[in-house]
């Protein structure tokens, strides 16, 4: 896990270059993440293989060669997850960058989840569901320890 939290001029430098173009006036970042690389890349490698791609895709692939793993450095630089003062916040792409987000309001239910490969890596997936959407954390380092961090912030701190 990445956290932005240990070093002011870092949690600065997030509200300035990596979400400025999305936060509100007067929203604060209050913790960063991303994703464990060794993790994503083993998802990424996973369908890599040929059998799970249709031959289309494949040939393709083949053709154009390194264009799946510059796809998928570029979809990880981007990759950020946040929670701010107001919500959470995950900011993704590979050509562009995509930001979503949900109010601490609107969180109906939040999940933590692991797999077999997580456990190896000691990641998981944090789900915040809405009733129309949701947010999800993917391949977060100690996820149950930063559900328990977000939900003690969120209590102590957001007001309804």
């Amino acid at each position: 896990m990445r956290d932005f939290n240990e070093d002011t001029s870092s949690v600065e430098l997030v509200n300035r270059e990596i979400f400025h173009d999305y936060l509100d006036a007067d929203e604060t970042v209050i913790g960063v993440f991303k994703p464990v690389k060794k993790r994503y890349v083993k998802w990424m490698l996973f369908f890599a293989i040929p059998i799970f791609w249709p031959h289309f895709i494949m040939l393709t692939v083949l053709s154009l060669g390194i264009f799946p793993f510059w796809y998928a450095k570029k979809g990880y630089d981007n990759l950020y997850y946040a929670y701010t003062n107001k919500r959470l916040i995950t900011r993704t792409g590979s050509f562009g960058v995509s930001y979503r987000s949900i109010n601490y309001k609107d969180v109906v239910t939040t999940e933590a989840s692991t797999s077999i490969l997580d456990k190896k890596t000691n990641t998981g997936n944090i789900s915040f569901r809405g009733v129309r959407h949701g947010v999800v954390f993917n391949y977060i380092e100690k996820p149950y320890d930063v559900l328990r961090e977000i939900r003690d912030y969120v209590e102590h701190n957001v007001k309804d």
